[in-house]
């Protein structure tokens, strides 16, 4: 076998046990070296930081006034608006019974486009891939996940891969998110 084929038994269900968040990812999460092994040599200067505001990836689109997520417990659905119009809905996988996902109403804290869990890990023991992730209230986020149809999560908000990349475009810090019990 050569070094880049994959073995017969490597199936898209093997690739579930292999990748972060309990999900199958639309890609492989990035690899992850040990805290020592992620040394930059002095010859490589680091980029400067970046501290403009996200901009849209399509500027000839009109940025809208007022950009808002509402998330259905009850229901285990989404509805993003923009201007007060909703423009997308969608499946969502919620907190299970021992972790609730918080009630009320947050707003846009953070993004970061290939987030790793500081809390939990996968089945391997390495820390939880989750991609696409949207902060809106402490350790809760909304990121890309497997979606199994009922609350499933630690207390975050699952949303599948066109969904969560759809958002994570969209929303910007300071943006609402409500969280209700139904809509």
């Amino acid at each position: 076998m050569t070094p880049c084929a994959r073995p017969v038994w490597f199936t898209p269900v093997a690739a579930i046990f292999l990748t972060g968040c309990a999900h199958s990812p639309s890609q492989r999460a990035p690899e992850r070296l040990p805290v020592a092994a992620q040394t930059i040599p002095e010859s490589i200067p680091t980029p400067p930081v970046e501290t403009a505001p996200n901009t849209a990836p399509d500027e000839s689109r009109p940025t809208p006034a007022k950009r808002s997520l509402t998330i259905s417990l009850g229901a285990q659905q989404f509805a993003y608006a923009e201007d007060g119009q909703v423009v997308r809905t969608g499946p969502i996988s919620s907190g299970a019974a021992g972790s609730p996902t918080p009630t009320g109403r947050f707003a846009v804290l953070s993004k970061d486009l290939d987030k790793v869990s500081s809390r939990y890990t996968n089945q391997l023991g390495w820390q939880a891939w989750m991609p696409y992730a949207i902060q809106f209230n402490g350790h809760y986020f909304l990121h890309e996940g497997w979606l199994p149809g009922y609350p499933d999560s630690h207390g975050c908000v699952r949303v599948g891969e066109p969904d969560a990349r759809f958002l994570f475009e969209r929303m910007r810090i300071g943006d609402r998110v409500e969280v209700v019990a139904s809509f």
